[in-house]
């Protein structure tokens, strides 16, 4: 067994010693909205969005791109109203890095809104969050291609 995979189960004991009631939390998510984000480590959307779980649905991918599917599954079938599309300052690797980062916002959030899945009363905002900060940054741009 690896370091990491003996902190991971310590963890995790830990963790279930205290899960209480949440059981019973209900599948969709209380809060109803969802948000698509980059899988970067350095971001965790409970800290930054101010997340229990239950919450809302998180969706991590590379680059926090095409989850259309998800988002669509997540509206109609667990009720979420609101989504949030959030890419971050300091991007990618030398070969995939995303070098204009509002226009890929506003591409993915104008990309989600044209599909035909996507219902158009749900609201699509567009972010960036600055990892040097901590804070998200709106994309004017991305939140009006994503207004209902």
């Amino acid at each position: 067994m690896t370091k990491v995979h003996s902190e991971v189960l310590a963890a995790n004991e830990t963790y279930a010693k205290t899960f209480g009631d949440k059981a019973k939390l209900p599948m969709p998510p209380g809060r109803r909205f969802a948000i698509l984000t980059c899988m970067d480590a350095r971001l965790d959307p409970a800290k930054f969005a101010g997340l229990s779980e239950g919450d809302a649905h998180v969706i991590r991918n590379a680059g926090g791109r095409d989850a259309i599917r998800s988002l669509v599954i997540s509206h109609k079938l667990l009720g979420t109203n609101e989504w949030f599309v959030i890419h971050h300052s300091d991007c990618g690797i030398d070969w995939l890095t995303i070098k204009d980062q509002a226009a890929s916002v506003t591409a993915d959030v104008a990309r989600i809104r044209a599909h035909k899945l996507v219902p158009a009363g749900v609201p699509i905002y567009g972010y960036i969050y600055d990892v040097k900060s901590g804070r998200l940054i709106e994309v004017p741009a991305a939140t009006k291609a994503g207004k209902v």
